[in-house]
């Protein structure tokens, strides 16, 4: 028997008919009250996914801590990680569009940082269903 390997794209949630139903179904989940647009949801379920391997989120919860921009090697320290491991994890990360990334003109080391603006959406989207406060 011949192993065939399923396609990534047909899993993936960027294609227009999956992403109408994921909006279709977080609309109907919420009962129609968030005030967030079923795309943001989408984005913000993309990101939280992205979140959910163990090694990602302890490496975005180490950034979130930081202040400033750390590079590969300073976040591996810092996590007790291999540094294979966090540029693994630094380029996903980057492609979620969860990091900003400075490189330096002369070295051409990158640096790393949380996507502020990001980290706020994800924290407004757990902050809105809180009731009572």
């Amino acid at each position: 028997m011949e192993a065939r390997l399923i396609d990534p794209v047909w899993m993936e949630p960027t294609r227009p008919l999956a992403r109408r139903r994921l909006e279709r179904a977080i609309d109907a989940a919420l009962g129609g009250n968030s005030t967030q647009e079923p795309s943001n949801l989408a984005q913000i379920q993309r990101k939280l996914s992205t979140l959910s391997q163990e090694k990602r989120f302890l490496l975005y919860a180490y950034l979130v801590h930081e202040p400033e921009h750390l590079t590969s090697q300073e976040i591996a320290l810092g996590i007790k990680d291999l540094h294979s491991n966090v540029l693994r994890n630094l380029h996903v990360l980057t492609a979620e569009r969860m990091l900003d990334v400075r490189k330096d003109a002369d070295t051409g080391i990158c640096r790393y940082a949380v996507d502020r603006v990001v980290a706020g959406q994800l924290s407004e989207f757990f902050a809105a269903g809180r009731t009572g406060e």
